[in-house]
């Protein structure tokens, strides 16, 4: 799944600036994102209503409707916006409509990062999130919200999806530093597993979505039980009430 991300700007440096940091976070966090630019606010306002952005990068200062009248129009809770202009002057109308951030030009990289940050806090980014793997065919991009577990015999590495297995010889160590410790579990030495595919917790084993049972360490149990539920937690939080 990719990240839908919309960039509405009139100057179209400013609008490839943009387009370019973004593509570069992107690449530095192994996200996955859809770009799509605008050179004005109804065009986007076109597009949204059809295919929902997640998050807008909005300048205020545009031809026709300016940013701020066309995020008040787009009436839209999921929707995380980041003004862009040259003027603090819509400050308090922008945290009035719920922004995120707000960035003066001109535009840094650390301050993308920083709207990226904020606009990334509610959301699971694994779902967005790539894992670079050396295979026998070469080198792929496989999501990270389609792993289920990993296991490793012999010194191969298999990595199992909905659809397909790929074996890899990196170490489990290695992979596991790659993904996150807040969804990923090290069931035992020989596994890792996708927290969102477990199906069901017991006491000496999981089952995850594909069936697949796991059997878990006795000295582990009671921890890897504790960070099942910490996961939990955290993905109730995040569900809207």
């Amino acid at each position: 799944m990719k990240l839908n991300i919309a960039i509405c700007d009139d100057d179209r440096d400013d609008c490839q600036k943009l387009h370019d940091f973004l593509q570069t976070y992107a690449l530095h966090h192994d996200l996955l994102f859809q770009l799509t630019d605008f050179s004005n606010g109804e065009d986007f306002l076109s597009t949204h209503t059809q295919q929902p952005f997640d998050i807008v990068f909005m300048d205020i200062y545009l031809t026709g409707m300016n940013g701020t009248d066309v995020i008040a129009s787009c009436n839209s809770k999921s929707l995380q916006t980041v003004f862009t202009t040259t003027s603090r002057e819509f400050a308090i109308e922008a945290f009035n409509l719920n922004a995120s951030h707000y960035l003066l030009k001109p535009i840094t990289y650390e301050a993308i990062d920083e709207a990226m940050k904020r606009c990334l806090a509610t959301k699971d980014v694994q779902h967005f999130r790539c894992l670079e793997i050396k295979t026998n065919q070469g080198l792929i991009s496989l999501p990270v919200h389609q792993i289920i577990y990993i296991e490793v015999f012999n010194k191969l590495c298999s990595i199992h999806t909905e659809k397909n297995t790929f074996h890899t010889y990196s170490s489990l160590d290695s992979l596991f530093e790659l993904l996150d410790s807040h969804t990923f579990m090290r069931a035992q030495r020989s596994y890792i597993v996708n927290m969102n595919d477990i199906e069901s917790f017991y006491f000496d084993h999981i089952v995850l979505s594909n069936g697949k049972e796991i059997m878990l360490s006795r000295n582990t149990r009671s921890e890897l039980k504790k960070q099942y539920q910490q996961f939990l937690f955290r993905l109730a939080r995040r569900k809207p009430h």
